[in-house]
């Protein structure tokens, strides 16, 4: 038994196409508006489309068990592009599209999914017995070898045969994903701690930067200091300079011997983005940080890129000594399961996950629940 995606145009198109397809008797598993804008030489347009996952039911199963979300209800809270864009621009202005044999890395660095040797293409759909989490998993943006270390895992404790209830196979996959989740490490109560920020351009460093230490100096109400550094290129962030000033958070544009946060204080470092592709910068920015001293690095992805890419770009900066990642931009990407690919396939933990760009805006702490809650919001 198979969960089938469909991407609709509206609820008629939706419930259409489930019946033409799947027949009458279908039960729908999810129904999910997907909200976006098209893009033309004359302007955007904004338009609504649907994303349904609905499957046909056997002898075994119990449809009453799998809820119907009623066309039209907000199940989600973020508003982006639809699911199946077919490549992602990146800074360097690239597009990124997922090559049918992924290219990512293997042993190299913290990235540790042996993401070459996976096919992602649609026809390596998770294969499992009876059991349905495979699609359902991949439709939520999981790569398929992830997937399947969940529906392996299922099999391996409760048999190739999964409940006959919708409901309960997903309450079995949201336990294993939760199980799964590594918390990052909690930061000092007390302060005298600098993180720095790195990524690449664009991905939005000096943004998390700002609504971090919004949360920290107004939230917290805690001695925040702030330093804006070049590194290979200027650092041209002047909007984070006018911000400190308004919070009255001091701002330094040079790092000297002995410079950090003080007792009490919590420091933030601001560094231009790094070309992930220039060996030569990478190194560079290497030696910056180290210079450092003792400090907090956090590497910043973009969620709405590529997931082929992001993971390319953890293996860049994977030579730094990363500690966790902060995802941003997921108010432009609807499918918040694809982070699970960052959680199972690298040794990082997610610290905070930001969308938008207002300050202080939307930048909360990553936790198991919020993206299952996502993924999974019936």
């Amino acid at each position: 038994m198979d969960i089938v995606p469909f991407i609709a145009e509206s609820a008629a198109d939706a419930a259409r196409q489930v019946r033409e397809r799947l027949g009458p008797e279908a039960v729908v598993v999810q129904v999910r508006p997907v909200n976006g804008t098209t893009r033309s030489w004359f302007g955007k347009k904004a338009r609504t489309r649907f994303e349904v996952l609905a499957y046909r039911p056997d002898a075994k199963s119990d449809p009453a068990a799998v809820p119907f979300s009623a066309p039209g209800e907000r199940l989600d809270l973020v508003a982006g592009d639809e699911p199946a864009t077919p490549g992602t621009p990146d800074s360097a202005g690239q597009n990124a599209r997922s090559p049918s044999k992924a290219t990512a890395p293997y042993g190299y660095g913290r990235a540790k999914a042996p993401l070459e040797s996976v096919d992602d293409t649609p026809s390596a759909r998770s294969g499992g017995g009876g059991w349905r989490a495979g699609s359902l998993l991949e439709s939520a943006g999981i790569l398929p070898h992830e997937a399947q270390r969940v529906v392996d895992r299922l099999r391996k404790e409760h048999g190739d045969q999964p409940p006959p209830a919708m409901a309960d196979e997903l309450a079995l996959v949201k336990r294993v994903l939760k199980e799964g989740w590594r918390g990052a490490r909690p930061m000092q109560a007390a302060g005298g701690e600098t993180h720095v920020l790195v990524g690449a351009p664009g991905v939005g460093k000096t943004t998390s930067l700002s609504k971090w230490l919004t949360q920290v100096a107004l939230g917290e109400g805690r001695a925040v200091r702030v330093w804006r550094l070049d590194g290979q290129t200027a650092n041209t962030a002047e909007a984070l300079a006018v911000y400190c000033d308004v919070l009255g958070v001091p701002l330094a544009r040079r790092w000297c011997d002995g410079d950090g946060a003080d007792p009490g204080e919590t420091g933030f470092v601001d560094l231009p983005g790094t070309d992930w592709r220039d060996a030569g910068a990478l190194s560079k920015l290497g030696e910056q940080v180290q210079g450092m001293g003792s400090v907090r690095v956090h590497l910043v992805l973009n969620g709405a890129y590529d997931m082929m890419l992001m993971m390319r770009q953890v293996r860049a900066f994977s030579a730094l000594p990363i500690e966790d990642l902060i995802v941003t931009h997921l108010d432009e990407e609807p499918r918040w399961g694809k982070l699970w690919n960052l959680v199972g396939g690298t040794n990082y933990s997610v610290r905070f996950l930001g969308a938008g760009q207002n300050v202080p805006g939307d930048f909360r702490p990553a936790t198991a629940d919020q993206l299952l809650m996502r993924q999974f919001p019936t």
